[in-house]
This record gives C-alpha cells, structure tokens and sequence, in this order.
C-alpha cells in the first residue's frame, strides 16, 4: 500500500526528471557526429585547455572524437550531478515529509510496522532511481547509432552503472537524514548541501594534486568517468564504498526511525 502510494505521488517528478536527462542526452549526443568528423581540430583546441581544468572534465584522458569519451566528458557529468540531486529531493522527503505534513501519526495506526514503513519507502526511492537510470542508459544506448566507429560498450555499462550506485548512495545519505530529521526543508537543504559539497570536494581534487586525497572523501570522484576509463571499468574499492555508505546508512535510517519519537 505505501509502496504503491508512494511510485503514484512520485510518477510526476520521475516523469519529468527522466523527460529533462534523456531530453538532454540524446540532444548532447545528436552533435557527436560533428567532433567525432573533426577530430583533431577538437583535439588541438583542447589542447590549449590547462591542464588542471581539463582533469576536472576527464579531457586529459577521455577523448572527444570516440563516443565513449565523448559521453564520458559531455554526458556522464550531467547525469552524476543532476541525478544526484533527484535522489537527494526524492529521499529528503519520504520520512521527514509525513511529519512534516502531519501525517505521520494517521500512518502509524495503521496495521504496519515502523520497519515495512521506511522498508516501503526505501523501496519506492529505488525503484524511482531505477526508472530514472533505465532511460539514461536507454538514451545512451541508442545514441550509439550516431557513431561510425566500433563503441566501447562495455565502457558504457560502467559509466551507467557507476551514476546509478552514487544515486543510490546519494539517496541511502538523505533517506538517512530524512529519518533523524523532522523538517522537510531543511532536510533537502542538507542534502543538496552534500551533494554540492562532494562535487566541489571532486573539482578541488582535480585542479590541483595538493588536494588529491579530497578524493577519498568526494562521492563523484568514485564514480568519476575518466577514472573509469583508465582502469577499464569501476574499481572494485570505490563500488565497496558506495556500498558501504548505503548499507549503513539505510540501517541507520530504519534503526532510529523504529524508535524515533515521532511528531504526527
């Protein structure tokens, strides 16, 4: 029931999301036939990128004129960064948001555990993160038709899979903070607030070598595209991580929510 109720309220947003990133992959990846047809002038103009800046963007490793590095430095960022942001609106709000609404306590009286509860729930933020990334890595996919060269599709998997383990672990942070915290705002404040952060923490790291161990600490850096590309796929390290992240936070969240005073 609550996991029903919770895809319904949910089915605008994900629809919206999903129309904005596809929308914006497939019109991103119609323009590759022209840098892949000219090559090395892109080349020679990248060229003249410093070379901190082009680290940031993974152009010193990915390259433009193939499809793989061409997603890499033009699509992967957007969908890591602007994913990461839906999965941070989306968990925000699933626990904090009955309470806040002063809803929680009708919940409650339900014939349900506090545990099915935030289990549904959870269960609801995945399946939305899901959806979300299928039409990512559908988009990405088909696009391959725009390339005459042989793609690197197992590259591509890796990418996709990398921008849905940081969803998760985006989302697993704020569900987590949704369950400790009572109100909605400033839930979501908080959870931008790392997202944001973590991404500055990855640019940091990336501009100057002085800074490289903020690597350790930024999630986008675990599921960084040139990274991914230089070692062949995601490291084993940064996917246990990701997991690792997400495992304790979501037991945190159902661990406190279970014996949360809750304000209905």
């Amino acid at each position: 029931m609550i996991f029903r109720r919770e895809l319904r309220s949910h089915a605008r947003g994900l629809i919206v999301w999903s129309l904005v990133l596809g929308g914006l992959g497939l019109l991103i990846l119609s323009v590759y036939p022209s840098f892949a047809g000219n090559a090395q002038t892109v080349e020679d103009m990248l060229n003249l990128f410093p070379g901190p800046i082009a680290g940031v963007f993974g152009m010193d490793v990915l390259k433009l004129g193939t499809y793989a590095g061409f997603y890499g430095v033009e699509v992967h960022l957007i969908n890591t960064l602007a994913g990461s942001v839906y999965a941070a609106l989306l968990a925000a709000g699933m626990l904090a948001g009955e309470e806040n609404d002063r809803t929680a306590e009708f919940l409650l009286t339900r014939p349900v555990t506090r545990t099915s509860v935030a289990l549904q729930k959870l269960a609801a933020v995945l399946a939305n993160l899901f959806a979300l990334n299928a039409v990512i890595a559908a988009v990405g996919f088909a696009c391959t038709g725009f390339a005459d060269e042989a793609v690197e599709f197992d590259l591509l998997a890796w990418y996709m899979l990398a921008a849905f383990l940081l969803h998760g672990t985006v989302a697993s942070v704020s569900f987590l903070l949704s369950a400790a915290m009572r109100r909605t705002r400033s839930v979501v404040s908080l959870a931008l607030g790392i997202v944001f952060l973590s991404y500055a923490l990855h640019v940091v790291a990336e501009l100057s070598e002085r800074f490289g161990f903020l690597r350790r600490v930024s999630l986008f850096s675990f599921a960084d595209a040139a990274a991914i590309a230089e070692r062949g796929g995601l490291a084993a390290p940064d996917a246990a991580v990701m997991a690792l992240v997400s495992v304790l936070s979501v037991a945190g969240a159902i661990g406190y929510y279970r014996i949360k005073d809750i304000a209905g």
